[in-house]
C-alpha cells in the first residue's frame, strides 16, 4: 500500500493533538532509521516533503484540539482562530445568507480566503454568489485536522488564495466505531444546541472504508429575549420627544409615515390609534430634522440569530489496485435547514397621486412608508443541499515519480422560502376594488388574503473539476535531488439564482433580489520546483497560468527560501503574486434592493448636527453587478523564524505583508455619501456611469441611491503571527500550553471608493490583534482544558473629518479588550466511554455596548450574545 508506517505515525501524532507541528516532524525523523522516510504533502506546496515546517507558515489544528476548546462545528472552530482577524459571517435571521458561515483570513474578506477539502477547491456557496465557501456544509465529525496556510498561494491553487488558504483534511483511514453526543444550554433564552455523530471504519491490507454521520441543531435567538435588542424608547435629552434611531432600539419608521415632495416627514393621523389597537406600533416619534414619523417595533417579533439544523454524511474509500497504484474516492452529502423571522413586510409606495386612497397629505408625489401588518410576520425557511464527490488514482512510476488524476464534482442547491410577504399585485387589485360595483372592505379577511404572498428562491452552483499532476526528481544539487511538480486542472462552474415570478416582476414588497445566471470555465497549468542548494538551504519557485472563459488570463509566480543555519532554527521567506477573479455574482448580478444603514454627514451638516453626533439612516439602495470587471492583483511577502532549540518548546514568529490593487468592491451608499461630504461625488458619478445619489433641497436623500461593483480600491494588511507552545511533564500530570497571536500592524483601505487610503487598525470592528491561549492538563483518566479567546480593544466611534482637502476617519472612545474563557473536563472510563462536562463563556462575558447603551453587533463579540453555555457530552469508541 501507499500508506507506510511513517505516514501512519504522522497521522497518529496529528490525531492526538501534538503540541506543535514540530513534534510531527520529530515523529517522521524518528522513523528514518527504521525505513525510508515517506514525504508528505503540506498545504502551500504540491511537492511532498519530510519536514512539516517549510518556507510558508502553516498552522495545523487537529479535531482533538478543537474539541478540547469546546467548538462544536467547523465554522465555530475556524471563526475562533486568531487569523480570522476581524470576524466573519455566521447565521443571521431573515437575510439571504442566514444559513451561511464563512472565514476571512486577515480580515481581507471571505472571498479572498480559499477553502480546500483534501487539497481540492471547495465549491462556493450559491447564496454567496459562488465566491466563498459555506463552512456549515462540512461535517465536524469527519474532520481529521485543519491546515491554515498564512501566505499567498495563487501560484499553487489559483484564484482567491490572496490572504491565505484553509485546507480541511477529512478522515480516510479510520478504524473501529465511535459514537458521540453533546447537549448545550445557555443561561439566556435561545441558542440551545445538540450534536450527535457516528463514525465507522474498516481497514485491510488492501485499503480502508470510512463512514461518518454528523447531526447538529441550534435554536434561534429572538430580539425580545435580550435586554439590549428588545424594544427601547428613551427620551435621552429630556425634550419630551423620542427621536427615531437617535433614541430608539428595535424600532423602524416604515409603518405609517409620509415623506412630502420637499423631503419633510410626517406621521399618519392614525398612528397613535394604531399604537393602541395593533401590536408593534409605538406611536409618533420625532426625527433629527424636526419632522414626525410613525414607529413600529420589529424587535417584538424578529429573530436576530437564525436556527440551524445540519445533517451530513461523509464516506471515503482507499484501495490498492496494485503495489504502485491506489484508487481513492469520497462522497460528502449535507443538508442544512435554517429558520429566521422578520417583522411584517415594510414596503413603500413612491410618488403617490394626490387622490391615492392612502395619501393622507393630499400632495401629489408624496412617498408613503407602510408596515403591512395585516399579512403577519415574515418567516424565512432555508434548505441547503450539498453534494460533493471525488474519485481519483494515485501511483508511482520510475524511480521517483508519483502521479495523481482526479475528477471532482460538486452540486449545491440552496432553496429559500419566505412566507407572508406583500403582494403589490394584490395591493393594486384591492385598490381597484374599492370603487368597484362590489367593493372590497379594507381590513376584511379577503382584503388581507389578497395582500399576502410567498417568495421562493433557488440558488444553485455546480462545479466540475478535473485535476492531474506528476511529481518527480530530476537533477541534483549539493543538498540533494531537485524536486519538480507539473500539473493541470480544468474547472467548469455554472451559477444560477432563480426568484419566483412575482419577485422577478418587482411585485413583492419587503423582499430584495432578482434572478441571475452565468457560467465560466477555467483552464490552468502550473509548475513548482524545490532546489536544495545546500544541505541547509532550499530555494523553491512556482508559476501558474489560469485562463478564464469570461474575462481573460492571469499568470502568478512565487519564490520561497528556507534556511537552517543550525538544526534547531529555520529562517524562511516567501514572495508571491496573487489574483482574485471577479465572481459570477459580481459580474452578472441582477439589480437588487436593500436599505443599508449609513452615516449621512451631508444631511447632518445641513441640519446643523456635528459629525460626531450624526446618527445612522437607512436610504433605499439599488445594487447592480458589472460585466466589465477585471481581476484583483496582490503581492504577499512573508518572513519568519521557527526555533525548537529548547526541549518541549516551540517558537514561531512570522511577518506578513499583503497588498491588493484593483480591488473589486461595491461602491456603497456610504462611499457616495463620504465622497459627497468631501466634495468629489460628481467625479465618481462621472467616472462610473449608473452610480447615483440625489437629494431634495432640504438635504434628504431623493429617490433610490444606485450603486454597483467596480475595480479600483486598494487594500493592505501588515502584521505578525506569533505561535508559542510548551509541554511540561510533572509527577502531578502533563501540562500543555499554547499561545497563538495575530497582530495587525496596518489595515489600510480607501476612505471611500477610489479616495485616499487610511490605516483602519484599531477602528471599530478592526482589532489590532487577536490571541488564543490554551492550557491542557491530563493525569491518569482525567483531562482538563482551558481556552481563552482575546480580542484587542477597538474604537467605539468613527467620524469622517474633512479639512484642507484631507479626508480621513477620526477614531475615539474604545471598547475594552474582550476576553472569553472556555473550560471543560473529560473523564476516560475503562471500556465505558468518555464523559465531558464544560462551560463556554465561563464568566458570562456580555456583549459590548456603546456609550449610549446600544449593542455593538460585531461577530468578534458573538460569544456574549449567546452568553454562558453549559454543555455535557458522551463518547464511546470501539
Amino acid at each position: 500500500m501507499l500508506n507506510t508506517k511513517v505516514t501512519k505515525a504522522v497521522r497518529i501524532a496529528l490525531a492526538f493533538g501534538a503540541a506543535s507541528s514540530a513534534a510531527v516532524a520529530n515523529v517522521a525523523m524518528a522513523e528514518e532509521g527504521a525505513e525510508k522516510v515517506e514525504r508528505i504533502e503540506i498545504t502551500g506546496s504540491r511537492i511532498k516533503r519530510v519536514d512539516m515546517e517549510g518556507a510558508s507558515p502553516v498552522e495545523v489544528i487537529t479535531s482533538a484540539e478543537f474539541e478540547s476548546q469546546g467548538r462544536v462545528s467547523v465554522a465555530d472552530a475556524l471563526q475562533s482562530v486568531t487569523s480570522n482577524s476581524f470576524g466573519s459571517f455566521s447565521p443571521s435571521s431573515g437575510s439571504g445568507w442566514q444559513s451561511q458561515s464563512t472565514v476571512s483570513l486577515l480580515g481581507a474578506g471571505q472571498d479572498r480566503t480559499l477553502v480546500l477539502v483534501d487539497g481540492k477547491r471547495m465549491a462556493g456557496s450559491p447564496s454567496l454568489g459562488g465566491s466563498a465557501a459555506n463552512l456549515s456544509a462540512i461535517p465536524m465529525a469527519a474532520v481529521e485536522r485543519i491546515e491554515i496556510l498564512k501566505d499567498g498561494a495563487s501560484a499553487i491553487y489559483g484564484s482567491d488564495a490572496i490572504a491565505g488558504v484553509i485546507n480541511v483534511i477529512l478522515k480516510k483511514d479510520y478504524e473501529g466505531a465511535s459514537f458521540d453526543i453533546q447537549i448545550g444550554r445557555p443561561e439566556a433564552e435561545g441558542a440551545d444546541s445538540k450534536q450527535m455523530s457516528m463514525a465507522f471504519g474498516i481497514s485491510s491490507d488492501k485499503g480502508n472504508i470510512t463512514f461518518v454521520y454528523d447531526h447538529q441543531t441550534r435554536t434561534p435567538i429572538f430580539e425580545r429575549d435580550r435586554d439590549y435588542t428588545k424594544k427601547q424608547l428613551n427620551d435621552d435629552n429630556g425634550d419630551g420627544i423620542v427621536t427615531i434611531y437617535d433614541e430608539t432600539v428595535g424600532v423602524s419608521y416604515s409603518s405609517a409615515t409620509f415623506q412630502k415632495p420637499d423631503g419633510s416627514w410626517v406621521a399618519s393621523e392614525n398612528c397613535n390609534e394604531l399604537s393602541k389597537t395593533v401590536p408593534g406600533f409605538v406611536g409618533e416619534l420625532g426625527t433629527s430634522n424636526g419632522g414626525t414619523v410613525c414607529g413600529y417595533s420589529f424587535a417584538d417579533v424578529a429573530a436576530n440569530s437564525a436556527s440551524t439544523k445540519r445533517d451530513s454524511v461523509m464516506t471515503s474509500l482507499t484501495y490498492s489496485l496494485t503495489d504502485d497504484l491506489e484508487l481513492y474516492a469520497r462522497a460528502m452529502l449535507s443538508r442544512n435547514d435554517s429558520f429566521g423571522r422578520y417583522a411584517p413586510p415594510a414596503s413603500s409606495i413612491r410618488g403617490m397621486a394626490a387622490d391615492h386612497p392612502l395619501n393622507e397629505t393630499g400632495i401629489e408625489g408624496t412617498n408613503g412608508f407602510f408596515r403591512w401588518y395585516q399579512v403577519g410576520n415574515r418567516d424565512t425557511n432555508v434548505t441547503d443541499y450539498q453534494q460533493d464527490y471525488m474519485i481519483g488514482l494515485k501511483g508511482f512510476f520510475g524511480e521517483t515519480a508519483e502521479y495523481e488524476i482526479a475528477y471532482h464534482k460538486a452540486k449545491l442547491d440552496y432553496r429559500r422560502a419566505g412566507r407572508n410577504y406583500l403582494s403589490l399585485g394584490g395591493l393594486a387589485y384591492n385598490f381597484d376594488r374599492l370603487n368597484d360595483k362590489n367593493p372590497i372592505v379594507q381590513g376584511s379577511e379577503e382584503w388581507n388574503n389578497n395582500l399576502a404572498t410567498t417568495v421562493y428562491v433557488e440558488d444553485q452552483n455546480e462545479l466540475n473539476h478535473i485535476f492531474g499532476g506528476v511529481s518527480f526528481a530530476a537533477g541534483e544539487l549539493t543538498g540533494g535531488e531537485i524536486q519538480h511538480y507539473i500539473g493541470a486542472e480544468y474547472f467548469d462552474q455554472e451559477l444560477r439564482s432563480q426568484y419566483d415570478a412575482q419577485s422577478e416582476a418587482g411585485l413583492v414588497g419587503g423582499s430584495a433580489g432578482n434572478s441571475a445566471a452565468g457560467e465560466r470555465d477555467t483552464k490552468a497549468v502550473f509548475y513548482e520546483v524545490a532546489m536544495p542548494v545546500l544541505d541547509n538551504l532550499i530555494v523553491s519557485a512556482a508559476y501558474r497560468y489560469d485562463r478564464y472563459s469570461d474575462f481573460g488570463s492571469k499568470g502568478t509566480p512565487s519564490f520561497k527560501v528556507e534556511y537552517r543555519p543550525v538544526d534547531d532554527l529555520l529562517v524562511r521567506a516567501s514572495y508571491s503574486k496573487g489574483f482574485r477573479a471577479p465572481s459570477l455574482n459580481e459580474l452578472l448580478a441582477a439589480p437588487s434592493e436593500s436599505y443599508p444603514q449609513v452615516f449621512d454627514y451631508v444631511q447632518c451638516e445641513r441640519n446643523g448636527t456635528a459629525p460626531e453626533d450624526c446618527k445612522k439612516t437607512a436610504p433605499q439602495n439599488l445594487r447592480n453587478g458589472n460585466s466589465n470587471l477585471g481581476p484583483e492583483e496582490s503581492t504577499y511577502i512573508n518572513a519568519g523564524i521557527v526555533y525548537s532549540g529548547f526541549e518541549d518548546v516551540g517558537i514561531k514568529l512570522d511577518f506578513f505583508s499583503l497588498e491588493i490593487d484593483n480591488v473589486i468592491s461595491l461602491i456603497t451608499v456610504q462611499d457616495l455619501m463620504n465622497a459627497e461630504y468631501a466634495g468629489v461625488l460628481s467625479n465618481i458619478e462621472q467616472s462610473y456611469p449608473g452610480v447615483n445619489l440625489d437629494r431634495f433641497d432640504n438635504g434628504s436623500v431623493k429617490g433610490v441611491v444606485t450603486t454597483r461593483y467596480e475595480n479600483g480600491s486598494f487594500m493592505s494588511r501588515k502584521g505578525l503571527d506569533l505561535d508559542l507552545s510548551y509541554r511540561l511533564d510533572t509527577r502531578f500530570g502533563e501540562f500543555k500550553f499554547k499561545k497563538v497571536t495575530t497582530y495587525i500592524l496596518e489595515a489600510e483601505e480607501d476612505v471611500f471608493f477610489g479616495g485616499p487610503a487610511q490605516d483602519f487598525a484599531g477602528a471599530p470592528e478592526t482589532p489590532e490583534w487577536r490571541s488564543q491561549l490554551s492550557v491542557n492538563y491530563s493525569i491518569d483518566n482525567v483531562a482538563i482544558n482551558w481556552t481563552t479567546d482575546i480580542v484587542a480593544s477597538t474604537a467605539e466611534d468613527e467620524v469622517l473629518r474633512v479639512a484642507n482637502n484631507q479626508f480621513s476617519y477620526e477614531f475615539s472612545n474604545h471598547n475594552p479588550t474582550y476576553v472569553v474563557h472556555n473550560l471543560n473536563a473529560k473523564y476516560f472510563t475503562e471500556g465505558y466511554g468518555t464523559l465531558t462536562l464544560g462551560v463556554r463563556n465561563l464568566f458570562d462575558k456580555g456583549v459590548v455596548l456603546d456609550d449610549a447603551g446600544r449593542w455593538v453587533d460585531y461577530s468578534i463579540y458573538g460569544a456574549g450574545h449567546i452568553g454562558r453555555e453549559m454543555f455535557a457530552g458522551y463518547n464511546i469508541s470501539f
